[in-house]
């Protein structure tokens, strides 16, 4: 099993290199217009949720699919929104506002200054839809992280399925969503990938690799 283990990690490894690389050779102009189609796709997602609802969003870095434009229209749209920030390897979470203010934390992603609602998979449990981040998504629902494990140790413990817990939706670029990703035991399924152009549901059943 370990040979199968190690070919999946460095398969996974050579991957995150190409999306990187392909990813940093797109325009400020091409990044921004993104950001804003992301954000009009994904209302499709949250229209229909409960006035006041808990949606927690990444904060993108710079290469990542922009989620400014979807922050934003979550809060004009009065649903409370909770934003992750790296304490060692664990993600805080707290409530960002219209009016709050920002410092660059761990990898030079934005963090939103402010009181804790709690770690890890805690606040989450309240959470109606949950964004986040992917270098690529499969259609089986694998996605394919940073590699540093935050979302998949965060989500260990959280419960979801069809009617069950939030919604897990990760958030790729047009073209990276996949046929078939390289998969480990531990890697956590997405219910939906969004992207600029498509909302795609994947299949919620848990799968073994």
């Amino acid at each position: 099993m370990a040979p199968l283990a190690d070919d999946a990690s460095a398969a996974k490894a050579s991957l995150r290199a190409k999306i990187r690389a392909h990813r940093s050779a797109l325009a400020p102009a091409v990044l921004a217009a993104r950001d804003a189609e992301l954000a009009a796709t994904a209302r499709t997602i949250f229209k229909g949720l409960t006035p006041g609802a808990r949606v927690a969003c990444y904060l993108s870095a710079p290469t990542e699919p922009g989620t400014n434009a979807l922050v934003r229209a979550l809060i004009d749209d009065g649903f409370e929104v909770i934003t992750p920030r790296v304490r060692g390897q664990s993600l805080d979470w707290a409530v960002v506002l219209a009016a709050s203010t920002f410092e660059t934390g761990s990898f030079g992603i934005r963090e939103v200054t402010g009181p804790s609602v709690g770690q890890d998979a805690e606040p989450l449990r309240s959470a109606a839809v949950i964004f986040i981040p992917a270098l690529a998504i499969d259609h089986r629902g694998v996605r394919l992280g940073q590699g540093g494990g935050f979302y998949d140790r965060t989500l260990e413990h959280l419960v979801t399925g069809p009617h069950v817990g939030p919604l897990l939706v990760g958030v790729i670029n047009q073209d990276e969503l996949y046929d078939e990703l390289p998969a480990e035991d531990h890697d956590r399924l997405v219910a939906v990938a969004l992207s600029q152009t498509s909302i795609t549901y994947l299949p919620t059943e848990p799968q073994h690799f």
